[in-house]
């Protein structure tokens, strides 16, 4: 099994590779009662299970975080997010996803403790992705009444605390708002 490093001894299980196997399919569910997560998710289960892992470059699986608030921090990672042609393999969205927000902005900005998960270049990679996905499966990415509610609700939050990054008050274009 190989993933990318949380830290020294654990793996985030965002992106694994792992060998198909009918053994270790039977161990996984054998041992799915017994084994006590650590984070009661799929990470932490199979952090208990997978003991001896391979460890993937970091470029595999790029958490979107930026935890330590620097601006040198968040200079180096939004130039790898929006790198073209990408530096980076894959984006591990945390904190709200893209299809979840408007595409005019990382709506992550519009939440107190969310924001160290906002990143509009990132939400940019993301977008331009699904642009070039077939149209098909371009519509599993709408949004529900509900959703357009909380995004709402959220902005307007944003808005009554005078959060200093200003998103809530971007115009949305994104077509989905009107549908």
């Amino acid at each position: 099994m190989s993933a990318t490093g949380n830290d020294g001894y654990i793996f985030n299980s965002g992106v694994m590779v792992i060998e198909p196997s009918n053994c270790t399919f039977r161990m996984l569910m054998k041992r799915r009662k017994e084994i006590i997560s650590y984070n009661g998710g799929d990470q932490g289960f199979l952090n208990e299970f997978f003991v001896w892992w391979h460890r993937l470059p970091r470029r595999v699986n790029f958490l979107k975080n930026f935890w330590s608030n620097s601006s040198i921090e968040a200079s180096v990672k939004n130039q790898l997010f929006g790198s073209d042609p990408p530096k980076l393999y894959s984006i591990h969205y945390l904190g709200l996803k893209p299809w979840n927000c408007y595409r005019d902005y990382d709506c992550n900005w519009n939440i107190e403790d969310q924001i160290v998960y906002a990143s509009d270049e990132a939400h940019a990679r993301w977008w331009k992705v699904h642009d070039s996905m077939e149209e098909e499966l371009q519509k599993v990415c709408g949004l529900t009444e509900r959703r357009k509610i909380e995004l709402a609700w959220d902005r307007k939050k944003a808005r009554e605390r005078g959060f200093k990054n200003q998103r809530w008050r971007i115009n949305i274009t994104d077509p989905r708002k009107f549908v």
